[in-house]
């Protein structure tokens, strides 16, 4: 009897290993965005000598807070949209649009665009324009989001291992083979700090973790899975897997960004020329090629998945009202309208737009994770949220008008030179709001 108790034990301990990294793998491709590529390298060769402490500002706003997005999303239900059990219906669908929104057709969807051309069309095919490219790049990310083809996932699950192994060797070849040392570019710990946690932002991979990590915690359930405990070990235990996947690749790149014989201070370097040049050095043409086809198929697979994510979510806060062809339409014409930029310039403007919407997830976030339990009233996570909105957007107001009381109102606040000023006071609002709903449920004598 003992024996059949042991055989099932460990058929369920092999059954859970396989779901584990099963889940792990897929959710490092969701967040795994062949547009993230041409960021860590450039944090690296800005900061030189300190990217580890870039790196460590880096990994907190990228790799561990979307880590945790996915393990709040586990623990109220299967989606971000169940957080509607709990919170009024209009509070939550505001945030998945703004989510969405900044995650499709304003940023990465047009970044996946712009990426393609100028990594594996330009170079090669000069005389294509970008206006002829974008045509066809979106018209294929939109027939395929509308048909919803399966080749999408037979394509993806093909050249994500194809893309990570590519850039696995590069790394390793790169490390092995690195031009220089690591060079003092003038940075304090501090400053190197806030680079990396502020080009975090960039990735969009917290926004990513809130609308898809639905899709990894669903079939982990369907796997079996369903006690409350059992789901959240193997979220987590899959969200381990994935940021150390993460952790491997970013990191990796930014150490490249950092040893290449580029120079920080060149003129008209930009984020996309820094991978090509790393790339091209380290592997030569042919495996520069490589890289830029792997590239380009990825990104492509990215903006079918997210333009049809669009169209889903689109079709459900809106009760059918918007069918999911029209989101599909809606996101592929932005993207395509946007991506006409310069990778640079969608980088550039997208750091408005997450210097908003970032703040409000992280935020919501923490606090469901951490005092999910504990507080159950709605009131305070409202007031937190709203807070953390009003402030995000007032500094921006203030940065892109230059009004000088805002600027001074920031860097009086705590955590102003790491580029989190809204946390505690957001943190703050929280906790007296929620001392103040106490305190008028005490019963009165």
């Amino acid at each position: 009897m003992w024996r059949y108790k042991l055989l099932n034990l460990m058929i369920m301990d092999k059954k859970k290993f396989i779901t584990v990294v099963t889940a792990g793998f897929a959710l490092f491709a969701m967040f795994f965005g062949a547009g993230n590529l041409v960021i860590p390298p450039y944090i690296g060769l800005k900061i030189g000598a300190l990217s580890g402490v870039a790196f460590a500002g880096f990994f907190v706003s990228d790799i561990l807070l979307s880590f945790l997005a996915v393990v709040m999303v586990a623990s109220i239900g299967l989606t971000f949209t169940d957080l509607g059990k709990r919170f009024p219906p209009l509070f939550v669908n505001a945030l998945v649009f703004i989510i969405i929104v900044t995650l499709g057709p304003l940023i990465c969807v047009p970044r996946t665009g712009s990426t393609t051309y100028e990594v594996a069309v330009q170079p090669f095919f000069p005389q294509i324009d970008k206006i002829t490219f974008g045509v066809f790049y979106f018209g294929i990310t939109l027939l395929l989001s509308i048909s919803k083809a399966k080749i999408v996932d037979i394509i993806g699950k093909i050249l994500t291992p194809f893309l990570i192994l590519s850039l696995t060797i590069l790394i390793v070849v790169g490390t092995l083979n690195a031009p220089k040392e690591l060079a003092d570019n003038g940075y304090t710990f501090r400053e190197a700090f806030a680079f990396g946690f502020s080009k975090g932002y960039l990735t969009l991979d917290v926004l990513a973790g809130v609308i898809f990590s639905g899709l990894i915690i669903s079939s982990i359930v369907r796997e079996g899975y369903q006690r409350e405990a059992d789901k959240k070990q193997v979220t987590i235990l899959s969200g381990i897997i994935s940021a150390g996947c993460l952790v491997f690749i970013y990191g990796g790149l930014l150490y490249l960004g950092a040893t290449s014989n580029l120079s920080p201070s060149e003129e008209g370097v930009s984020y996309i020329d820094i991978l090509k040049h790393i790339a091209y050095n380290v592997l030569g043409s042919n495996g520069g090629i490589v890289i830029s086809v792997a590239v380009a198929f990825a990104c492509l697979t990215s903006a079918i998945a997210i333009v049809s994510a669009m169209g889903e979510i689109f079709e459900n806060i809106s009760k059918g009202r918007i069918p999911y062809k029209w989101g599909v339409w809606i996101c592929s014409i932005v993207s395509f309208v946007l991506s006409i930029q310069s990778v640079e310039e969608i980088i550039h403007y997208a750091g408005y737009l997450l210097d908003f919407s970032y703040p409000i997830t992280i935020a919501l976030t923490l606090f469901v994770l951490f005092f999910g339990k504990q507080v159950k009233s709605n009131t305070p996570y409202i007031v937190g949220v709203t807070l953390t909105a009003v402030l995000s957007g007032l500094f921006i107001i203030g940065d892109l008008q230059n009004i000088e009381w805002i600027i001074k109102f920031r860097t009086l606040l705590p955590l102003s030179s790491y580029k989190i000023e809204w946390f505690l006071p957001a943190f703050l609002s929280f906790v007296i709001t929620t001392v103040i709903i106490r305190i008028q449920s005490f019963p009165k004598n």
